[in-house]
């Protein structure tokens, strides 16, 4: 009398395994859930579970595209009207100001990744929304890459620390991250100048000529911008700056209208990546939210600033109604 094969389960030393197998045959060779039940002669309630199971211990991650978000036709009205590479628009129609803002953010994450190749040098700047796109970035494997802070540190109330978001992308995505250790602005350009000039900041700064992707948000020029906030610019700073016609903040920069440099005697104080040094890499991402940072984000634009812009609704069809 022949001996009837073992179950299918004691083909499989442990449970991960078995969720493993079933992702696979579900996920990559597409079979129906009937078909794998009948395949592993299990129930289809079981596989189920099992699939359930596996998103739950991380075996599965569902990813979705980012450049999903770059095919409607406002999306390619602003890729032609401002010769940008790729414009995602998150869809934020009829949400609140901090959901737009999250979703926004998280489409941002899922840009970055999706641009990613392994071996990238990827500067990060600080703020509140490149703070939540961290904290939404898919999972990668990009090990030869370096996420690099572009920016100094300084105490921030609306972010955990300058350094928390860089630390948090680099570990989604399986990254090095590199911070700057040194403070964000000193009180005087001779300071900044000594300590530019010490051998350990020497080297880490010299990482932004190798820049090839930069990921950033920009912020109007106001009281209420991040700089004023922490204290890197005073108020009588930042009424200087708008007389001067600062239209955007971007990477602790002042830029106007044309995207030119403002407040050069500031930047001397500031330790951190040049405008120069986020100009010449190869991909600029920026992502921003709210239709009140148009005039932020065209400056941004309008410098040569931005490869591809990551925007919510209503700042989308801003920006394409802006002259």
């Amino acid at each position: 009398m022949s001996r009837r094969p073992p179950p299918t389960s004691d083909f499989f030393t442990d449970l991960d395994s078995m969720l493993a197998e079933v992702a696979e045959l579900y996920y990559k060779d597409r079979l129906t859930q009937a078909q794998i039940g009948k395949r592993l002669g299990l129930s289809r309630q079981t596989i189920v579970s099992y699939l359930r199971q596996a998103k739950k211990r991380g075996i599965v991650e569902i990813k979705i595209k980012g450049s999903a978000y770059s095919g409607s036709d406002l999306s390619r009205s602003l890729r032609l009207k401002y010769e940008l590479e790729d414009v995602y628009i998150a869809r934020t129609s009829g949400l609140g100001v901090e959901e737009t803002k999250r979703r926004t953010a998280r489409l941002g994450a899922l840009a970055l990744e999706g641009l990613m190749e392994n071996g990238d040098v990827v500067g990060v700047s600080w703020g509140s929304t490149v703070d939540l796109a961290s904290m939404e970035m898919p999972k990668g494997a990009f090990p030869e890459s370096e996420i690099l802070l572009l920016q100094g540190s300084t105490a921030v109330e609306e972010v955990d620390s300058p350094e928390a978001s860089t630390i948090r992308i680099a570990g989604a995505l399986g990254a090095r991250c590199k911070t700057l250790h040194a403070p964000a602005i000193l009180s005087k350009p001779e300071l900044a100048a000594q300590l530019r000039a010490e051998p350990v900041l020497q080297r880490q700064l010299a990482r932004f000529d190798d820049l090839d992707k930069v990921f950033f948000s920009v912020g109007s020029v106001d009281y209420d911008t991040i700089i004023a906030t922490s204290g890197v610019a005073s108020s009588e700073e930042m009424q200087r700056f708008l007389s001067e016609g600062a239209k955007a903040v971007l990477c602790g920069h002042l830029i106007d209208a044309n995207g030119s440099h403002v407040g050069q005697d500031f930047a001397n104080r500031m330790i951190g990546a040049s405008l120069a040094q986020v100009k010449r890499s190869k991909i600029q991402i920026c992502v921003a939210e709210s239709h009140g940072k148009t005039a932020a984000v065209h400056a941004a634009i309008s410098g040569g600033y931005v490869t591809h812009l990551i925007v919510d609704s209503s700042l989308a069809e801003a920006l394409n109604r802006y002259d």
